[in-house]
């Protein structure tokens, strides 16, 4: 790489100054000569800025084309490309073993579900648009030039969601009462959406050199926070608050510098609590949905202690275990809308945790939190390396996954096809974390 920059110097006469945007650009360009990163990368664009509103419109057939293409194109363009090297292999790595084992376990969650319709769309979505791109991922980016792609890329998405937020910000304010939705037809996923393509802008932020990349990266964040604490939805804003407490504990004096912080924005809440608009008090200050949320706890029990294998099948409807007699734990009985009326219809916990326990069972969600712990323990392992800047990148990727994953305990995140994709593309950025570190850039 060091001699491909001199003769560039020599044969272009360009200043050292500018060879390092010269050089991104040449390798920006041969993602067009590379067909399964391309299309990995378009694909993203659809997933994260168009899947919602084809899932949201499904069984509408152009809906399942689009969608099905993104996800399957993608996955075979990379796999037959790979397909000899695993067969050629004597040792397949872990991560495929576990994944082939998370899909033979989803194909028979399917095939016990109460419901095979609606788990055959779920699974086979929650399969192809994540653990299979998990795969794919662990493939396309095991060098530190992709990596950096996908940080840049994530970053112009991270981008271009604030800019529309705060669009759709100024518009609620004239139509009042609109919420911010960044693409995903609910403002709950669109905070998450937001969080993980923040881990783009943290990276390209702990190898920034110039003061002027600093600054444009970190306002970017900056009013990437503001537009999560806009949308006005307590899950969001809980995960900052974590992502926060961790980045503070690897800092010198960082808890005392994020407790202050708090007390002075509560301080600060509380003085002008008479002029917040309504509408952030009643998304901020309801209580109906945290018991609402708690009484599912005991649900998802009742349905563990039923079917605790293989669940009763991704996206089953749960309402057969709530019967009109049925008497809540934690949600008020002298409220004015029973537990029951309340959950009619619906076949989810608000919780991926009690989902997957109660509707995939114990064995897929044990396979899964496997394949999760395995990738935190090699991205971990390693991470006594005297080298500063690795350790703050890997602790950066961790600290928005635990983010996710908090905000995923107040409502069922997985199952929105694009935060599935993302999510499963930043796991797969974990696979190869230590690999893309050794001084290897191509």
């Amino acid at each position: 790489m060091k001699l491909k920059k001199r003769i560039i110097l020599v044969l272009f006469k360009v200043s050292p100054y500018n060879i390092n945007t010269l050089m991104y650009k040449f390798e920006f360009e041969k993602i067009k000569t590379d067909s399964p990163l391309f299309l990995y990368f378009l694909s993203t664009l659809f997933m994260v800025f168009f899947s919602v509103h084809a899932i949201h419109n499904w069984p509408d057939r152009w809906a399942q084309i689009s969608i099905s293409l993104a996800c399957t194109l993608t996955v075979l363009l990379v796999l037959i490309k790979n397909i000899p090297n695993f067969v050629q292999s004597k040792n397949w790595p872990n991560e495929l073993k576990l994944v082939l084992l998370i899909v033979a376990l989803g194909t028979l969650n399917i095939y016990f579900s109460e419901d095979h319709s609606a788990s055959l769309k779920g699974m086979g979505l929650f399969l192809i648009s994540g653990v299979m791109i998990f795969l794919v991922t662990t493939i396309l980016f095991k060098s530190r030039k992709n990596k950096n792609l996908l940080s840049t890329f994530f970053s112009a998405c991270f981008i271009v969601l604030i800019v529309y937020g705060l669009f759709e910000f100024f518009q609620g304010v004239i139509v009042s009462g609109k919420p911010i939705l960044l693409f995903s037809s609910n403002p709950i996923p669109a905070g998450s959406l937001l969080i993980l393509l923040a881990i783009g802008p943290l990276l390209l932020l702990a190898e920034a050199k110039s003061t002027r990349q600093k600054t444009l990266l970190s306002l970017s964040l900056l009013l990437g926070v503001l537009v999560v604490i806009l949308i006005g939805q307590r899950g969001p804003i809980l995960a900052l608050l974590v992502m926060g407490f961790i980045w503070a504990t690897t800092r010198n004096q960082g808890l005392w510098i994020f407790t202050l912080a708090i007390l002075i924005l509560a301080g600060a809440g509380y003085q002008f609590r008479d002029k917040i608009p309504l509408h952030y008090k009643n998304h901020l200050l309801k209580k109906e949905t945290i018991l609402v949320r708690w009484e599912f706890y005991n649900v998802a029990w009742q349905v563990i202690k039923e079917k605790p294998f293989f669940g009763i099948g991704f996206n089953a409807p749960i309402t057969k275990y709530i019967t009109k007699d049925y008497e809540p734990k934690f949600y008020p009985a002298d409220s004015k809308h029973t537990f029951p009326s309340i959950i009619t219809g619906v076949e989810t916990f608000d919780n991926m945790a009690l989902f997957f326990l109660a509707q995939t069972g114990l064995l897929f969600t044990g396979a899964y939190i496997c394949l999760i712990f395995y990738l935190i323990k090699n991205l971990t392992k390693k991470n006594n390396n005297e080298n500063a800047s690795i350790k703050l990148q890997s602790t950066l990727l961790l600290t928005v996954l635990i983010g996710f994953a908090v905000h995923s305990m107040t409502y069922d995140s997985l199952r929105y096809p694009h935060l599935n994709w993302v999510f499963h593309s930043l796991l797969g950025l974990m696979a190869n974390f230590n690999v893309v570190h050794q001084g290897k850039s191509h």
